[in-house]
């Protein structure tokens, strides 16, 4: 995706633009989809839209000089969408004059990109937001972070296992507790 281009046709706006696996995003640190873009539908979401009320929303919900920028956010990407111009968006790549490489682990693989500048709130080529702590400058650090996380995840599984098991066993206690009784109340 070309999160640089998006960001740059949203006039450099001070929200971050990023590429996740279904949506587009426009956010801030506290909120990374204040605006999404669902890939699929291509619909534009503002997450303090309670009430699905679209651009009416804007009225209500921001401060006067946020809801100008949020509302100009709001306008350029149906502009975008309607003009088709979105699908080149989706389906590129930034071009990056001095780029740097990035490795990340993913689905268990190693992933290498490039960018202009480490660390977040930057993306890679393909509009995916770095993090510190997920993006390396190297593999063997990617490989290192992706090792530990998986560990983590595996021992999370092992612990959850347990806990299905324990409850599993209780239910089934508790199931023929009450087989038991029936059968009691049944013989009476």
């Amino acid at each position: 995706m070309k999160a640089r281009l998006l960001k740059k046709l949203l006039n450099d706006t001070g929200y971050s633009v990023s590429n996740n696996k279904e949506y587009i995003a426009v956010g801030s640190p506290l909120c990374h989809d204040l605006m999404s873009v669902n890939k699929e539908t291509l619909k534009v979401k503002y997450a303090l839209d309670t009430f699905r009320e679209g651009r009416k929303c804007f009225e209500e919900t921001s401060q006067k000089s946020e809801k100008t920028e949020l509302l100009f956010i709001w306008d350029k990407l149906h502009e975008i969408i309607d003009s088709g111009q979105i699908q080149d968006i989706l389906n590129g790549k930034d071009e990056i004059e001095n780029p740097l490489p990035v490795f990340t682990v993913e689905d268990g693989e190693l992933v290498e990109s490039v960018t202009d500048k480490y660390g977040w709130p930057n993306t890679d080529d393909d509009g995916v937001c770095m993090y510190e702590n997920t993006h390396f400058p190297n593999k063997k650090k990617a490989i290192q972070y992706g090792i530990k996380e998986y560990k983590a995840a595996k021992e999370n599984t092992i612990d959850r296992i347990k806990d299905l098991q324990s409850d599993l066993s209780k239910v089934n206690e508790r199931l023929i507790k009450y087989e038991n009784y029936i059968q009691h109340l049944e013989h009476l």
